[in-house]
């Protein structure tokens, strides 16, 4: 049984900590602006209870305990240093929400920003994360900032009938996952690619969320090709 659970626990860990992901950015008409990562781990905290409780010895449940709820500023990125990335703050909202924000002085400060952050992560891009210019936006990535890869991982065979439980209880104990992607846009948007995503009453608050481990929501991405009035 013990075995079973760091087994657990490890996928845990493969997917960045079993959290809630909202990412949020307000852009200004000369492209400049403000960006904000908020990472809620209530959902593992959750996870780790339930795990302690079936092992309270678990060395291995209590080392990702502390690496994941002690060490959140790792997670968030160090954005320190690159040009145009000024007002750098790091918060911790409650006990299981943290965030991170920083201001951008144009979209090539925040393209810097987000290739510092996925080359922490390990996620492999081609490309600029975001272009922006008067009245166009997109996000570019394929990658699902890097949890496509991950999931894919959950979704193929696997090589006995142990780890195809742990991975079956791990998809139905983290089936609320959310990515969150908020743009916040200098004029109403007038249309928008990705057929997953809302927006607000006044028009110039494009929404996305993506429950990760919903199988009814088809064609998960990120990727958006939006215009908004100048």
């Amino acid at each position: 049984m013990k075995k079973k659970l760091l087994v657990i626990s490890g996928l845990c860990l493969l997917l960045t900590g079993c959290l809630n992901i909202t990412e949020e950015i307000f852009f200004e008409k000369n492209g400049s602006g403000k960006y904000i990562s908020t990472l809620d781990l209530s959902k593992m905290k959750e996870m780790l209870d339930m795990l302690k409780a079936f092992a309270p010895d678990s060395t291995g449940t209590k080392e990702l305990d502390g690496t994941k709820l002690d060490s959140v500023a790792d997670m968030l990125g160090d954005f320190s240093g690159i040009p145009g990335i000024t007002d750098i703050r790091k918060e911790k909202k409650d006990e299981n929400t943290y965030s991170v924000s920083f201001r951008f002085s144009n979209i090539k400060a925040l393209n810097e920003a987000m290739k510092r952050k996925n080359k922490k992560d390990s996620v492999v891009t081609t490309g600029d994360f975001f272009s922006f210019s008067s009245g166009e936006f997109s996000c570019n990535d394929t990658s699902l900032s890097g949890l496509n890869s991950a999931m894919k991982g959950l979704n193929e065979p696997q090589p006995n009938d142990s780890m195809a439980m742990a991975v079956n209880m791990m998809k139905g104990m983290m089936g609320d996952m959310k990515y969150t992607s908020i743009y916040h846009f200098p004029g109403k948007v007038t249309s928008y690619s990705n057929k997953l995503a809302t927006v607000s009453e006044d028009g110039k608050t494009l929404t996305l969320v993506l429950n990760l481990f919903d199988e009814s929501q088809q064609n998960k991405t990120l990727q958006n090709k939006v215009q908004f009035k100048k």
